[in-house]
């Protein structure tokens, strides 16, 4: 789990700074919820690049009129229920949804705790595929696992980045480069690796 310090610090953030970092997750996360619509051939994929497009555009240009309450009700069609698919993909599609709901509570009725909803969501994801790939494990081999390690270490540099940003469309920028992280999600896929 993240240290008590990073937490101390994800509750000490605004709510804007708790939605880029929701949103920075969210990103990273995409490609397990856009593989799993490929796999099962769920034609969600557009309307869920469609509303990360939304929600970006909202960073980068705050005077842009989104709806987002009107966006939350048209996201439940695109939550895939557990029972319906017998793999393991589901999972991290399902923790995917999960965070575009902490970013909603953000943007709509934040609480103050859905930076630290998303981070624990995001690292129970790695966990759970951990869990499947090699059984029961110690702490320390958990904490040892190169997909944790590069988990925690993405989080740290999120949340560094969000707490030096200064508004500007470069930092904005920057901050969604970061979080595309070159197209691999918090679970070692990319699209492309998907097609192969």
């Amino acid at each position: 789990m993240l240290t008590p310090c990073d937490t101390e610090r994800l509750t000490r953030l605004t709510s804007q700074q708790q939605s880029l970092y929701c949103l920075g997750l969210l990103q990273r996360m995409a490609p397990n919820y856009l593989l799993f619509c490929q796999a099962v051939e769920l034609e969600h994929d557009a309307a869920f690049n469609k509303l990360l497009a939304l929600f970006w555009e909202g960073v980068m240009h705050p005077k842009t009129k989104i709806n987002f309450s009107a966006q939350r009700e048209r996201f439940d069609a695109l939550i895939p229920e557990p029972q319906d698919y017998d793999m393991f993909g589901v999972y991290p599609a399902l923790d995917c949804c999960v965070v575009v709901d902490c970013l909603f509570s953000c943007l709509l009725e934040a609480t103050g705790e859905e930076a630290e909803q998303a981070s624990q969501t995001s690292l129970a994801s790695v966990l759970s595929l951990l869990e499947l790939q090699f059984g029961e494990q110690t702490e320390q081999q958990i904490m040892d696992q190169p997909l944790v390690v590069q988990e925690l270490a993405f989080q740290s540099e999120l949340l560094d980045h969000i707490e030096r940003l200064d508004g500007s469309k470069t930092s904005l920028q920057a901050l969604k480069t970061l979080a595309i992280n070159q197209g691999v999600s918090n679970l070692g896929i990319s699209l492309d690796s998907g097609n192969e």
